[in-house]
């Protein structure tokens, strides 16, 4: 296969009409029949998982930098992707090539016909060959660390196939509520079951706490050694700006400083500090300096990204209520918005009473559009819940439409222009996002 044909053999795999999905469906023993046909890649190096609800994606980006520093060779798989499946597989802070995707997907398929025929279990998923991908390709690079982002929960979600060294959970908030559980509790459970016996576990902040305490109960039970941030590290911010946070450090372990970095907002500060008592766990403690220098070169596309500057143009992937409370609190204490245009595009299942309740603490001008998704949902079935939070609201279904119109309103009144809820919405920007992308890419 070329670089097309892997993609759209991949995407093949997708099963969009499916709707009575099941969380019991992701079983574990298809990914584990698939490890085996592999000759299991994901036992090659160790494992690193990282679940939540919030920050992941970012945790797992810090952590990958913070080793790079110490000349260690990481692999750095994440989900979902803004513009290309690349960005999903990447190796010492790159994506994959195209031709090297194009390999795996090669060697990988016969393996896939193979279980459609033959195992009791069915073909893999899509998200299943996407984490195998990413075993293999770091069995390839001859990793020394694999930083696997959790999908969905943690308990049966395909990367739970490995043997961790070391597992994180960010924090937890309501999200997938109809597959994961309506309680906090509930959620937890579910993140929470990366945990191994005797495995530790570095804690992220939780502001809910019904989740700590579950993951705590849970680890007790599986006598896991836990490491809370809070306990470990204490900081305060000194500066807000859209330049990004100036803040001040103090760890258990004596680290004391003053750093900057890049991105937006309070819960970037925290994820940063997870990733590095994760390192210091492993065994590697970098110089302020060195921190310093990976921090100044920080790039994490689509969240709360400013991708342009008249009007000011914010882009950022929340989709569930807690995000949101973050995006609009970073509006506010970064970039000093109190009114704005919001561009918002959602697939089915998001808490929308949840999200406007949000949005209402600024002052907004709201489009409504339907993201590229097949899942999407259509903005004249959610709009009425924005209605009661928003005085101000449009419907318009043309994503390409909306984005003009948006575009009008932020420039006619000198607004901020707030594009959000969905991944599914990068295409719009991709010419001003931070995602270099091939000239196969562009054609497909």
């Amino acid at each position: 296969m070329n670089f097309q044909e892997s993609i759209q053999a991949l995407y093949s795999l997708i099963n969009y009409e499916k709707t009575d999905f099941s969380y019991s469906d992701l079983k574990l023993d298809r990914m584990r029949e698939f490890m085996t046909l592999l000759e299991h890649p994901d036992i090659h190096s160790p494992v690193i998982l990282v679940a939540g609800t919030k920050g992941k994606g970012s945790t797992c980006y810090y952590l990958e930098r913070i080793l790079a520093s110490q000349q260690k060779k990481c692999g750095l798989y994440i989900k979902p992707h803004l513009l290309t499946f690349r960005e999903r597989l990447r190796f010492n802070g790159e994506l994959i090539q195209p031709e090297e995707l194009a390999r795996l997907v090669t060697e990988i398929f016969p393996i896939i016909d193979h279980m459609e025929k033959y195992s009791l279990y069915g073909k893999p998923t899509y998200f299943e060959v996407s984490v195998a991908l990413a075993f293999q390709y770091f069995k390839k690079r001859n990793a020394d660390y694999s930083i696997m982002e959790v999908g969905l929960g943690g308990r049966l979600d395909a990367t739970n196939v490995a043997n961790p060294i070391l597992t994180v959970i960010t924090p937890i908030s309501y999200d997938h509520t109809e597959i994961l559980g309506e309680t906090i509790p509930q959620i937890a459970r579910e993140k929470a079951g990366i945990l191994r016996p005797h495995i530790p576990l570095i804690l992220g902040l939780q502001e809910k706490k019904q989740a700590k305490n579950t993951i705590l109960q849970i680890a007790e039970n599986l006598r896991v050694p836990v490491l809370p941030l809070e306990e470990n590290y204490s900081y305060r911010i000194h500066n807000r700006s859209e330049k990004g946070s100036v803040f001040e450090l103090q760890s258990k372990s004596g680290r004391e400083g003053i750093f900057s970095l890049p991105l937006l907002g309070d819960q970037q500060v925290e994820n940063f500090l997870t990733a590095l008592l994760s390192a210091e766990h492993l065994g590697y403690s970098p110089s302020n300096q060195q921190l310093q220098n990976l921090l100044n070169e920080a790039v994490w596309p689509g969240r709360i990204q400013i991708i342009h500057s008249s009007p000011m143009t914010v882009f950022d992937v929340a989709h569930n209520q807690a995000s949101f409370a973050t995006l609009c609190h970073t509006l506010r204490d970064y970039l000093g918005i109190r009114k704005a245009v919001f561009l918002l595009g959602f697939l089915n299942g998001k808490d929308f009473p949840g999200i406007a309740q949000e949005l209402s603490q600024i002052d907004s001008q709201v489009i409504l559009t339907t993201p590229f998704n097949p899942k999407a949902a259509f903005p004249a079935d959610i709009v009425h819940f924005f209605a009661l939070h928003i005085p101000h609201y449009e419907v318009i279904n043309d994503p390409y439409q909306a984005f003009k119109r948006a575009l009008q309103y932020a420039n006619e009144f000198h607004l901020p222009l707030v594009i959000a809820g969905s991944f599914y919405l990068a295409k719009l920007l991709s010419d001003k996002l931070n995602v270099t992308l091939s000239k196969e890419e562009v054609e497909l």
